[in-house]
């Protein structure tokens, strides 16, 4: 049984329901990649509906501002409306610190934005983004993921005077107050041509894997497209088949 921990000088943990359920989030969503944010919604909501988490980069490397993009955000709005629930994924999703960390290296390739920003530089970004994001929605986001869910210190100081309902991080979600539940992710790679390979193989092993957790995270990329788009709707199927679909959000009530 998966437990909650909280952040308390004492841990405290609460069991979680048996129910199994799976946590489906799209990252990377922007009108640069506009038509496959758009395929792999729809692949997603035949199998999920409308309980799933969309990651938005509000202007993703400098060249995809979404308020600059009706049709983009007549979208976002649509599906908003309808209950997808729709969260900051950092601000440009673009970085350069990595070469400097172990952690970079191998988790992103130019990409981890929140990796080595002080406190002040990364309130700067997510103030941006929450903005643009706000504006767009006619409501805050949700909650906030940092691209390929590498923080800095400044960063997670820096979040703390956000309203965001939960924060992700690689091995959890983290919301108000401290409660924490720890959730293994299942994710796929394809920069490069062996791990594409590993990907297709872990479409089908990742989620049975977890078979037996009572609850894990099906993480997509929007960057997925079109080269895994078989061994995704595989992993959509086998993994939404025995298990109610939830958002982050949804967690907050338990």
């Amino acid at each position: 049984m998966n437990r909650v921990q909280t952040r308390n000088p004492e841990t405290q943990y609460v069991d979680m329901p048996s129910v199994k359920r799976i946590l489906v989030s799209l990252h990377d969503v922007t009108p640069v990649m506009f038509d496959r944010s758009r395929q792999l919604t729809d692949m997603i909501m035949e199998r999920a509906g409308t309980d799933f988490t969309m990651l938005v980069v509000p202007d993703f490397h400098l060249r995809g501002r979404i308020d600059r993009h009706p049709e983009f955000c007549s979208w976002l709005r649509e599906l908003n409306t309808a209950g997808v629930e729709i969260a900051q994924h950092g601000l440009y999703h673009l970085g350069g610190q990595e070469k400097f960390s172990l952690e970079g290296k191998l988790f992103t390739k130019g990409e981890g934005e929140f990796l080595s920003l002080s406190r002040g530089d990364a309130g700067a970004r997510i103030e941006e983004g929450y903005r643009i994001m706000s504006d767009v929605l006619g409501e805050p986001p949700s909650g906030f993921t940092a691209p390929a869910w590498l923080y800095s210190h400044g960063t997670i100081e820096a979040l703390k005077g956000f309203s965001f309902r939960w924060i992700e991080y690689r091995w959890a979600v983290e919301y108000a107050g401290g409660v924490r539940h720890t959730i293994p992710a299942v994710v796929f790679a394809t920069r490069t041509l062996w791990k594409r390979m590993c990907s297709v193989l872990w479409s089908s092993v990742g989620p049975a894997a977890f078979s037996g957790n009572s609850i894990f995270r099906l993480a997509l990329h929007v960057r997925d497209l079109p080269s895994l788009a078989v061994p995704l709707g595989k992993a959509l199927s086998r993994s939404t088949r025995d298990r109610t679909c939830i958002t982050c959000a949804d967690l907050a009530q338990e």
